[in-house]
């Protein structure tokens, strides 16, 4: 093997004990609308869940949808997100031969954007009673766990430089929902803490990496064991439109952040970033069939364009910061278990205008034992629409019941 392919390898070899060694960075995705925990199930249904949720993702997306579990629910979710250039950089690494020159090796990482997702969590939702029955009764719920990110990219073919890293998050979130004015109308508030390493965009050359032998000068570093921590307030209400009673029709709205997500910085530290008030809203049609399931959804997120890491729209509020944030889902379910799963689903949708789709396997029929879900869909990490998209594969198992 030659000596090129070994440093190669020694390059990724080297990642990962990073993250094994708790050396944490993260790159800096300029455009890119991050937010934690994006549930499978909503990506892809183009990321759509302000008026439309009946799962723990209500926590994260608009707390009134909890009023829509009809089942106790307790799950422990393990999701993988990984990048297309991902899949196809492992695969042509495997191909590499001993003799690969630096040209080959070039033409393979070059303007390659390598990302990968991890989420750990155990939620549970209570609700006491069914609201149809007993209107003035509460659903509580609570979320918490850990998201790992990691980013690579690689550019530059005179000079090679290399963009690295890794964000970790460690959330728990608690809220509440319940049926006011006989049902019409459903509200929601919850409390989310965060403890997040998160460090800016670091770049080096391609020998400076090859030749330190750490790595943490080169990038940045934080102490897993030191997270910066925030806390903040979720609230949200959903509207069943009763002029569209036929359709099930809801309107929603949610207020995420409010007050800030402000982390506890010391005086000379810029990260992690503070995130701002987000105010999104959508709207949802239900219909039922039989056995069949039908869930329609569009959302507009972030009206104000005010999210932290989307700093152009901030100062350019024209029509593409619109499609930035503008999602379209649907779903059939067939033969659904309760108000949030079915035997089988299929899903689709449009995020940020890119096709998303997705499919859930639940395959002890009556159950939520084991549950498979998967989702593909592709977001914008640049300023403008249509600046550097990228897909992305979602696989997720949950155990529970």
């Amino acid at each position: 093997m030659s000596c090129l392919r070994y440093h190669i390898r020694y390059l990724f070899v080297s990642v990962i004990l990073l993250c094994l060694g708790g050396i944490l960075t993260l790159q800096a995705q300029a455009g890119e609308l991050r937010r934690p925990v994006q549930g499978i199930r909503n990506l892809g249904m183009g990321n759509t869940g302000i008026a439309l949720s009946f799962d723990e993702n209500a926590l994260f997306y608009n707390p009134a949808g909890l009023v829509g579990v009809d089942t106790i629910l307790v799950g422990f979710p393990i999701l993988n997100e990984v990048s297309d250039d991902s899949v196809k950089i492992v695969n042509d690494i495997s191909k590499l031969s001993g003799s690969s020159t630096t040209a080959d090796v070039v033409a393979l990482l070059m303007g390659k954007r390598v990302h990968f997702r991890n989420l750990i969590d155990l939620n549970v939702i209570i609700p006491l009673g069914l609201e149809q029955q007993f209107g003035d009764l509460l659903t509580f719920g609570a979320a918490g766990g850990y998201e790992t990110q990691f980013d690579l990219g690689v550019r530059n073919p005179v000079s090679i430089e290399i963009d690295f890293g890794l964000r970790l998050d460690r959330f728990s979130n608690f809220g509440f929902a319940m049926p006011v004015a006989r049902g019409r109308w459903l509200v929601g508030a919850g409390v989310e803490t965060v403890e997040r390493c998160d460090i800016p965009l670091k770049t080096a050359t391609f020998g400076e990496v090859m030749t330190n032998t750490n790595l943490s000068s080169s990038f940045g570093s934080c102490d897993i064991n030191s997270l910066k921590r925030a806390q903040t307030f979720n609230f949200g209400f959903q509207r069943r439109l009763e002029t569209a009673s036929a359709l099930k029709m809801i309107w929603g709205m949610s207020a995420y952040n409010v007050g800030g997500l402000k982390f506890n910085r010391s005086d000379n530290e810029t990260n992690p970033s503070d995130q701002n008030l987000e105010l999104s809203t959508g709207l949802s049609w239900q219909p039922s069939w039989g056995p069949v399931r039908m869930l329609y959804a569009i959302d507009l997120r972030d009206l104000t364009m005010k999210h932290a890491d989307d700093t152009y729209c901030q100062s350019n509020k024209g029509t593409d910061c619109i499609w930035k944030r503008l999602h379209i889902g649907t779903e059939f379910g067939f033969f659904p278990i309760d108000s949030g799963a079915s035997t089988f689903a299929i899903r689709a949708g449009f995020n940020q205008g890119y096709f998303t789709y997705g499919f859930e396997l639940n395959p002890f029929i009556f159950f939520r034992v084991f549950n498979i879900q998967f989702a593909v869909y592709k977001t914008e990490t640049g300023d403008k629409i249509g600046d550097r998209p990228d897909k992305r594969r979602v696989l997720q198992f949950n155990l529970g019941f």
